[in-house]
């Protein structure tokens, strides 16, 4: 045997190239073999440009940015840089990352304080809210530990992952809570003064206008708004002035007869110092009209956003078919539509989108209710079952500002 060439083996330095990293990874289930066209196009620009801080990289839904996102933060691994964190807006997208990395055969955790995630040995995954909060345990400030480091970030989703962000750096007082009225008291005159009508009808509980406080009003009585805002807590797990007490003085403090909300100009990031100073962070997005978040939100470089990376071409981005049964055949009626989406929901998890209330009324004999999301499937499989929504609901969901509802039924028909 040659153990001088037995030595080297050992010593052979471990692919970086997305390809090869790829090729290189054992185990894949069946059907991910190959990546699709879509995804090399994606690896080959994103290698190209691998030592850039920060990368944009949009990708239509369905141009399996998931398992790109996975991959590049296995060629830093394999680079050396650690640990590697995926973000992702929520659980269900986090157990879809962590499915869909485990069918290309890559070891994860979603525990970044475990060791494998510390040492770089596995890439961990997270929520949103994991990452971005007043208590985050990738922050100096964490109270208890030393921060959990960041080499290499991808936050999957960038769009919903940004909403995400604002929601835990900021603050919304409801009416009924002592601290709304502490709060009222406290800007009254500075609101009177500014529309007096306006300040009635809140304090009346008539209308649907709102008011801001003056930002030098704000700026003057920071300090009697901190002892305000230090008192309440939604829940015990509350976080959000922690986030943003630093520019409290700042922000912008805007009363409705509902409740009050006190936000920022911009998301104080700077406090999640891990993600501040990871060496590389990779933001996937399908959805992302204006970059400038980025840079506003996000703290990322601008001249690097103005450069985002997407695919030459757009024909290999998952599996959607789109049909115009009545361009087809005008012979075909409104009844015939929703009995063939009824039949087709017994082996489909099937959602309809109609304009109005009153459309979604002709469905009732043959659509659910809409429910609850339900937990991620833990196969392939799709759900069975039809519902019908309206877009004024569908339009005010949370999910569907997530921007990533098709991604949890990827077998589903619309």
């Amino acid at each position: 045997m040659d153990f001088d060439q037995l030595a080297n083996e050992v010593g052979t330095a471990l692919p970086t190239e997305p390809r090869a990293v790829f090729d290189s990874l054992p185990g894949k289930a069946q059907g991910y073999g190959y990546l699709r066209d879509v995804q090399a196009q994606i690896l080959t620009a994103w290698h190209a440009r691998r030592t850039d801080r920060d990368v944009i990289v949009k990708v239509n839904t369905g141009g399996g940015k998931t398992i790109d996102g996975l991959i590049m933060l296995q060629s830093y691994l394999n680079e050396g840089i650690k640990p590697a964190l995926y973000v992702a807006p929520d659980k269900y997208l986090v157990q879809q990352a962590v499915d869909d990395a485990r069918n290309i055969g890559l070891k994860v955790v979603t525990d970044p304080e475990s060791g494998a995630y510390l040492a770089g040995e596995s890439i961990a995954v997270v929520t949103a809210d994991r990452l971005f909060n007043g208590h985050t345990i990738f922050s100096d400030h964490r109270p208890t530990a030393a921060r959990v480091p960041i080499g290499a970030v991808v936050i999957d989703d960038a769009h919903a992952v940004l909403a995400r962000l604002r929601q835990k750096f900021s603050i919304t007082v409801p009416r009924d809570s002592a601290s709304y009225q502490e709060l009222l008291d406290l800007f009254t005159e500075d609101l009177k003064t500014q529309s007096p009508d306006t300040l009635l009808d809140i304090i009346e509980l008539t209308g649907s206008t709102f008011a801001r406080v003056p930002f030098w009003s704000v700026n003057g009585k920071a300090d009697e708004l901190r002892v305000i805002l230090r008192k309440y807590k939604s829940d015990p797990m509350d976080f959000r002035y922690d986030a943003i007490r630093d520019v409290i003085a700042l922000s912008r403090v805007v009363f409705t007869h509902r409740e009050v909300t006190i936000v920022p100009p911009c998301p104080p990031v700077s406090r999640v110092t891990s993600f501040v100073e990871a060496k590389h962070r990779v933001f996937l997005t399908a959805t992302l009209a204006n970059d400038s978040v980025l840079v506003t939100d996000f703290d990322a470089d601008p001249a690097l956003v103005t450069t985002p990376i997407q695919p030459l071409t757009a024909g290999d981005i998952g599996e959607r078919l789109i049909l115009a049964p009545e361009e087809i055949n005008p012979q075909i009626s409104d009844e015939d539509v929703r009995s063939a989406v009824k039949e087709m929901s017994l082996q489909h998890n099937t959602l309809v989108i109609v304009p109005s209330d009153r459309a979604m009324e002709r469905w009732s004999g043959g659509a659910d209710q809409p429910q609850p999301r339900p937990p991620p499937a833990t196969s392939r499989t799709p759900l069975s079952g039809c519902a019908a929504v309206s877009m004024s609901v569908w339009s005010s969901s949370p999910t569907s500002m997530t921007g990533s509802t098709s991604r949890r039924t990827p077998a589903g028909s619309w």
